[in-house]
């Protein structure tokens, strides 16, 4: 009985650790960092841009930019200004660089974020697994009042009574071992080489 409410116990602890932990929404935690860092990196464009739109030399290629057939308006242009440091060849490569350096660095933590995602499903279905066991084996002894205990010495598994009664002896008719429970709950077998102690197994 003892032992059923530990296991019981023991659930419920689970159960409440697993809730306090799922409780805290990583991918909220991540989107409000990423959206922080974006507001930071929006804020310095902004600046950027808001410089180059009030520079007359800027205000004067735009001009010749809209005269050669440009279609970006003017606050686009100083965007892109900017980027390609003043469209520049060795700007908009580097341009181009830093853009793909980018698409793959997302690849990357899309990549990373997918197999977490997918560990930590695959952590959370082994762990709900687990307690499944654990309830269908402890409805199990308590439906047949009999538990698995190991041979601490052979590793050997036996079903064996867990109401028993101190004192009890059982023997196993079909190879003649014995069990014997002493005054402290705990099963011994004596398999004609001696008493070897039993463990309860979870």
């Amino acid at each position: 009985m003892f032992k059923t409410v530990l296991s019981a116990v023991a659930v419920v602890v689970l159960v409440t650790i697993s809730n306090s932990t799922s409780a805290q929404d990583f991918n909220a935690m991540n989107a409000a960092f990423n959206q922080q860092q974006n507001a930071q990196m929006q804020a310095m464009t902004n600046n950027i841009v808001y410089t180059n739109m009030h520079d007359p030399y800027v205000q004067q290629q735009y001009r010749v930019y809209r005269q050669q057939g440009g279609q970006l308006d003017f606050q686009n242009y100083c965007f892109r200004y900017a980027e390609t440091g003043g469209f520049t060849p060795e700007g908009t490569r580097r341009a181009m660089q830093s853009s793909n350096q980018i698409h793959r660095q997302d690849m990357r933590n899309y990549d990373r974020y997918v197999d977490g995602s997918r560990a930590l499903r695959q952590e959370t279905y082994d762990w709900r697994n687990n307690v499944q066991d654990r309830w269908a084996r402890q409805r199990g002894e308590n439906l047949t009042a009999q538990s698995t205990y190991v041979n601490g010495s052979t590793g050997s598994s036996w079903q064996l009574p867990n109401n028993a009664s101190p004192g009890q002896m059982f023997q196993d008719r079909s190879t003649g071992t014995a069990f014997w429970m002493d005054g402290q709950g705990q099963y011994w077998m004596n398999n004609g080489q001696g008493w070897q102690a039993m463990q309860y197994q979870q």
